[in-house]
């Protein structure tokens, strides 16, 4: 009240008691919201599923928090998944401090920059990358980044992957989103630095590299190997196409016992670990086409194509591939992915699971999932 009637007469606030007010005014905002997910697969390998003509379920619920206030920023995302696949977790979680319009810091559970934020993919099974740790991963660290009109840098220091346990030397547990070294081998004190250079009008585009070093903890050994990645990242768009496309290399050299392999590491998420090769090559690109249409709800269709190639550096052992042909329906709140998925290797896509990124299995060709993922966003 006694404001309204100071500006009524006319009365000068200093620019100080200017600024206090306007501080004042500001109040935290708030969003919450997440998503509800089923899943419909028919999977070419499995003959009792396919004489019941597939199975659909409880994919996944998830919790998402947006909160800022002045310079300040939180965000998160809880996942709760079937506990045979790794129960609840977070996907990721930080506090962010904006040190201006272009730049800011994170702390926590944040992306591990490398490659095509936040996805080398259009498809809901990703592309190989994924699998290998390489897209939409999150570990625990500090980034920096800046972004302006012609270029876009992150810079990040991760202590470690999400960890769950406390004790002195147990590995990782099995219950994560994004894919990290598991069993004997932890990941530590990783560095990563990715730059995208922009360019053009009518035809957007992005390209860089990637950059990640960082060390390996052996629990029996103690001693630290370590590992590197080293990418090259394209994304363009024109109208409604989309292009993503990535190579990337990597090595992996952890210090294992005696006796022990040091051909594979064992890598973990959604409570199933499995073996990948240490040292391999990726190729990947993805094409998408949206098609604006008013079908009742639906307002688009988005029509795209992944495709991944795995080159292990191991001449005997077999090479990855895959491939997801598929169809996004957009009826927003709801989501639903058509996926026609088909790999050879594939740990996900195929009888083998253990070994298929690894030595695979000259015996297994190509292997084929029809799936439909149908998700309400809130």
């Amino acid at each position: 009240m006694l404001f309204v009637m100071i500006l009524g007469v006319g009365t000068v606030f200093s620019q100080e008691e200017s600024t206090n007010l306007q501080e004042k005014k500001q109040k935290p905002t708030v969003e919450i919201g997440g998503a509800l997910r089923f899943n419909y697969n028919y999977s070419s390998w499995k003959l009792n599923q396919r004489k019941r003509g597939g199975d659909f379920g409880f994919e996944v619920f998830r919790i998402t928090v947006d909160a800022a206030y002045k310079k300040w920023a939180f965000k998160m995302d809880q996942r709760f998944y079937a506990s045979e696949f790794g129960g609840a977790f977070l996907k990721y979680g930080w506090f962010q401090y904006n040190l201006n319009k272009e730049s800011h810091l994170k702390l926590g559970l944040i992306p591990a920059y490398f490659g095509i934020q936040q996805f080398n993919s259009h498809s809901w099974f990703f592309q190989l990358p994924f699998y290998l740790g390489f897209e939409d991963d999150h570990d625990m660290g500090l980034s920096y980044s800046i972004e302006k009109e012609k270029f876009q840098l992150d810079i990040g220091f991760y202590k470690n992957a999400e960890d769950l346990r406390l004790s002195d030397n147990s590995p990782v547990s099995d219950a994560r989103y994004s894919y990290d070294f598991s069993g004997r081998n932890k990941e530590i004190n990783q560095i990563n630095i990715r730059f995208n250079y922009k360019f053009g009008r009518n035809y957007i585009q992005k390209i860089g590299p990637s950059i990640q070093y960082g060390g390996i903890w052996n629990i029996d050994t103690e001693s630290v190997g370590s590992h590197y990645g080293l990418g090259l990242q394209y994304e363009g768009d024109y109208k409604n196409l989309n292009i993503k496309a990535q190579f990337l290399t990597y090595n992996n050299r952890p210090k294992n016992a005696l006796g022990e392999s040091r051909d594979f590491l064992e890598m973990t998420a959604y409570g199933f670990p499995y073996r990948t090769a240490a040292k391999a090559s990726i190729y990947s690109i993805g094409i998408a086409y949206t098609l604006p249409v008013k079908w009742g709800p639906i307002s688009s269709l988005q029509f795209y194509n992944d495709y991944s190639y795995m080159d292990k550096a191991k001449a005997s052992w077999e090479d990855t591939q895959m491939n997801v042909t598929g169809i996004l329906f957009s009826a927003k709140p709801v989501y639903i992915y058509l996926d026609y998925a088909l790999g050879k290797h594939q740990p996900w896509l195929g009888p083998q699971w253990s070994n298929a990124l690894t030595s695979g299995d000259s015996n297994n060709g190509w292997e084929s999932r029809f799936n439909i993922n149908f998700g309400y966003y809130y």
